[in-house]
């Protein structure tokens, strides 16, 4: 298993740097996406990290000089869609597991394959304008935390 972070620590000043806009652009990489959702699921649940990622994510590319337009920056659909299986995620395994240890598994694990989105929706769809801007139903397959596996 490869360990991304030896301590809770490490992913709490990840989220920090992020929350902060200090974040090197070279370390907002998917599994840095991955650890600060996870972080905002065990501490706000579902409901508010729905809400308080996209704003993050918008304000954060907005600080590194990026906009989010119609074609590149922030996108709702997969930003969305990553916070619901995150959310899966943690329900399964936060009775077991640390949030360091879940963080962690999710190197080695199917829920943390950038691609996972591409089970549900089609390129066509999810690459789009409109996903791009608002969250859309998935066109191949209705959420199921199954297909993942």
């Amino acid at each position: 298993m490869i360990v991304q972070y030896p301590d809770i620590s490490d992913i709490k000043s990840l989220v920090d740097k992020f929350v902060s806009k200090t974040l090197p652009e070279e370390k907002w990489t998917h599994f840095a996406h991955l650890t600060v959702g996870l972080w905002f699921i065990s501490n706000y649940g579902l409901q508010e990290t729905s809400v308080l990622m996209p704003a993050y994510i918008a304000d954060y590319n907005e600080s590194l000089g990026k906009e989010n337009t119609d074609f590149s920056g922030y996108h709702e659909t997969i930003t969305q869609f990553w916070i619901w299986l995150l959310d899966r995620y943690w329900k399964q395994v936060k009775e077991e597991k640390t949030l360091l240890h879940a963080v962690n598994d999710l190197t080695n694990s199917p829920y943390g394959d950038p691609s996972n989105f591409l089970k549900f929706y089609s390129r066509e769809l999810i690459f789009s304008v409109e996903a791009r801007r608002k969250f859309l139903k998935p066109d191949i397959h209705h959420f199921d935390f199954q297909l993942i596996l």
